[in-house]
């Protein structure tokens, strides 16, 4: 049995120095569901290994929380012909899940983790004429694990170690039209 609760608050502050920019700061809270492992396959697991003292001990996992922090910029050139929108973040993200392959056990379990997202993004558009619309973006981050965890022989578990890039989470990505 699990149980839980979650609340994902928002806030916004946004502020006008002129018809052409706009300033924003916001702070957020995700929230993502913990639930219950289902149990190992004890009797496959090789006691030479140490799979079973690793991944035993883990009926459930915890709710993943992230708190990002951003702030923003939003601005308009050439009587609004180009925009000019950019933004820096960081996330912290406590008991992140991470799916783990127990080893000998032939089990697969979710595991938490902690890690934290920092990042920049940036986007050009432009309308140089009625018939052509013009952009680029472009973003970077620099996401990964910030604390290592380690099995009965002291190696990494599920890459889980400190450094480690997230993974589906590329450094640099950029798009063009």
């Amino acid at each position: 049995k699990t149980s839980s609760d979650g609340f994902s608050p928002r806030l916004i502050l946004a502020y006008e120095p002129n018809d052409d920019v706009l300033l924003t700061a916001q702070v957020a809270r995700g929230f993502r569901l913990g639930g219950i492992n289902d149990p190992l396959n004890v009797g496959l697991c090789d006691p030479a290994t140490g799979d079973l003292t690793t991944f035993d001990g883990h009926p459930d996992f915890k709710d993943e929380k992230v708190l990002n922090y951003e702030l923003g910029a939003k601005t308009q050139l050439a009587d609004g012909r180009v925009t000019f929108n950019t933004a820096v973040f960081f996330s912290d993200i406590d008991n992140l899940q991470v799916i783990a392959d127990a080893g000998s056990c032939s089990s697969r379990i979710v595991l938490n983790a902690q890690a934290q997202s920092i990042g920049a993004e940036i986007e050009i558009n432009a309308r140089p004429t009625p018939d052509w619309d013009l952009g680029l973006s472009a973003t970077w981050v620099n996401a990964e694990i910030t604390e290592t965890q380690t099995n009965a022989a002291g190696a990494p578990i599920a890459g889980i170690r400190d450094g480690n890039r997230l993974p589906t989470s590329p450094e640099f990505q950029g798009s063009a039209s």
